[in-house]
C-alpha cells in the first residue's frame, strides 16, 4: 500500500488532529518519549520541523471524510483527536465506525465543552460543585435575572467561540447586560447564554487521562486567560501559562481527586458517555473549596505547552492501555521542573494609525508577517511550539492567525522558567507582535474567567 507521506521509523504510528499550540506539544510528547515513534500531524503546521512529525494540512477539523480517506492509504496504530472542533463534530465516534482504534471523548461527551449549560447541568446532577447560575433563551429574561442578582456574574454564551472569548466577566450590571445584548446582536435567533456568579479566588488548571473507567492526574498549572498585563483586559484563548501550579501539593493532589475527579468519573459513567482522552477542568480555589468553572474535553492551550514536555513517561504505552482500559495501572512520570509559556500574538501593525485594524484578540489583524529569529531561541532554556505560523510561497514562516507562537521557558525554579521564557522571547520578532510582560509574576488575586 502506496502512503502520501511516507515516514521513517519501525514503532507506533499515530495520527494527531490538531492545529494550535497544543497539538504541535501532543506530536512532540509522542516522539521525545518514543523515539521510533511517528506522528502525522493534521491539519498541523508545515513550519514544523522533526524527522517523525509529518505535517498533513490537507485533513481539516471540520469533515472526517478526509481524514477517512487519508487513513485507509495510510494506516496508523491510533488516532489521537485533541481539537474540540474534531470532538464536537462526531470524529472519535465516525473513524471508530471505519474500524480506527480512536483516543476522544465522542460528540456526545465533547458537549461537556461545546455546550457551557450541558457542563453546568452535568455538574449539577454528580456532585462536582460549580457556581450558581442559570440558562437564558431570552436577551430580556437573562437581563431581569442579572438586575435581581446581589452579587457580579459572568455571561458566557451556551456555544463554542474561536477565540476563547465567549465569557465575559463583569463588574457592574450595566456590562452584564450589555454583555447579553451583544450575544443576542451576534448569534440572534440562536442566541442562548449562561448566567453565573462570579467566583473569587486563583484559578486552576485541572488535567487528567482518561479510559471510559479510570483516571491519571497530570500536573496542574496556572492559566493567564486575560489580554493584558495585571489581568486586565478581557478574556481570550490565553497569554500563557505556568505549571506546576504555585500551589500545587500531594494535599491539593488528594483534594482533586476526592472533590473532582471522583464525581466526574462517576458522572460519566451514570450518563453513559463514551468518554477516553484528556479532561480539563477549568476551577477556582475559593473559600469555600474548589469549585468547577467549566468542562473541557481536551487538554488546555496554552497549558499543554507547560504541561506536556515535564512528562517522562511513554505517552503512546500510555495511550495504549487507554485504549485496553488498563490505565489504572499506569504510572505517570515528570521530570520535575518548572515551566513558564509566553504566547506571541499578532497585534495591530501601526498603533499611531487609528484605521489600522486593531490586532488579537481586540478585532481583526493582518496576518503574513515573516517571523524572525525562531532559529536563535536556546533548547537548553526554552522550547518553541507553533500555531497560527505558516510557510509563505517563498517558504519564510510568517504569522497565519492571533496567536502564533508559544516560547517555553524552563527551570528548576518558576523563576528561572520565566526569566528563561523571556529572555528568549526576545530573540523572535515579527511585525505587529504582541505579548504580556507578566506571565509567571505572581498574580493578584484571580476572578472567575
Amino acid at each position: 500500500m502506496t502512503t502520501d507521506h511516507p515516514a521513517p521509523g519501525t514503532g507506533r504510528r499515530i495520527l494527531v488532529l490538531d492545529g494550535t499550540g497544543r497539538g504541535h506539544a501532543v506530536c512532540e510528547l509522542f516522539t521525545r518519549t518514543d523515539p521510533e515513534a511517528v506522528v502525522y500531524y493534521a491539519p498541523g503546521c508545515d513550519v514544523v520541523e522533526h524527522d517523525r512529525i509529518v505535517p498533513v494540512g490537507s485533513l481539516p477539523l471540520t469533515n472526517p471524510r478526509p481524514t477517512l480517506e487519508f487513513l485507509a492509504r495510510n494506516p496508523v496504530d491510533l488516532v489521537f483527536v485533541s481539537h474540540i472542533d474534531a470532538l464536537s463534530r462526531g470524529f472519535v465516534e465516525i473513524l471508530r465506525a471505519f474500524g480506527h482504534r480512536v483516543i476522544g471523548p465522542s460528540s456526545e461527551a465533547a458537549a461537556l465543552e461545546a455546550s457551557k449549560e450541558r457542563g453546568k447541568r452535568f455538574c449539577l446532577d454528580h456532585g462536582l460543585p460549580t457556581a450558581a447560575h442559570r440558562s437564558f433563551t431570552d436577551p430580556e429574561a437573562a437581563k431581569a435575572y442579572i438586575r435581581s442578582l446581589p452579587y457580579a456574574c459572568v455571561v458566557k454564551i451556551d456555544v463554542l467561540t474561536p477565540d476563547g472569548d465567549g465569557a465575559v466577566v463583569c463588574d457592574t450590571e450595566a456590562e452584564a447586560t450589555a454583555a447579553v445584548d451583544a450575544f443576542a446582536r451576534v448569534y440572534g435567533d440562536a442566541f442562548k447564554v449562561v448566567v453565573e456568579e462570579r467566583l473569587t479566588g486563583r484559578e486552576l488548571s485541572v488535567f487528567a487521562l482518561l479510559d471510559g473507567e479510570s483516571a491519571l492526574l497530570f500536573p496542574t498549572a496556572l492559566d493567564f486567560k486575560r489580554t493584558l498585563d495585571q489581568d486586565a483586559g478581557g478574556n481570550c484563548d490565553g497569554m500563557g501559562s505556568v505549571a506546576p501550579h504555585p500551589a500545587a501539593s500531594e494535599a491539593l493532589q488528594q483534594e482533586i481527586r476526592t472533590v473532582l475527579l471522583e464525581p466526574l468519573m462517576r458522572g460519566i459513567a451514570a450518563d453513559g458517555l463514551d468518554y477516553t482522552g484528556f479532561v480539563y477542568l477549568g476551577t477556582m480555589m475559593t473559600d469555600d473549596g474548589l469549585k468547577v468553572i467549566e468542562i473541557n474535553a481536551r487538554f488546555g492551550d496554552s497549558e499543554a505547552e507547560v504541561v506536556l514536555p515535564s512528562v517522562t513517561s511513554d505517552f503512546g504505552a500510555l495511550c495504549e492501555a487507554v485504549l485496553d482500559r488498563r490505565l489504572h495501572l499506569a504510572e505517570l512520570r515528570t521530570d520535575g521542573l518548572a515551566r513558564c509559556s509566553v504566547a506571541l500574538t499578532q497585534g495591530c501593525l501601526d498603533p499611531a494609525d487609528p484605521q489600522a485594524p486593531p490586532g488579537w484578540p481586540f478585532g481583526a489583524f493582518e496576518t503574513g508577517q515573516e517571523v524572525h529569529g525562531l532559529d536563535a531561541v536556546d533548547p537548553a532554556e526554552a522550547d518553541v511550539f507553533y500555531a497560527n505560523l505558516r510557510r509563505d510561497a517563498e517558504g519564510r514562516p510568517v504569522t497565519s492567525g492571533g496567536r502564533v507562537v508559544h516560547v517555553v521557558g524552563r527551570g528548576t525554579t518558576a523563576d528561572e522558567a520565566r526569566r528563561a521564557a523571556y529572555r528568549q522571547v526576545g530573540h523572535i520578532s515579527f511585525r505587529g507582535m504582541r505579548h504580556r510582560d507578566d506571565i509567571g509574576a505572581e498574580p493578584a488575586v484571580v476572578v472567575h474567567h
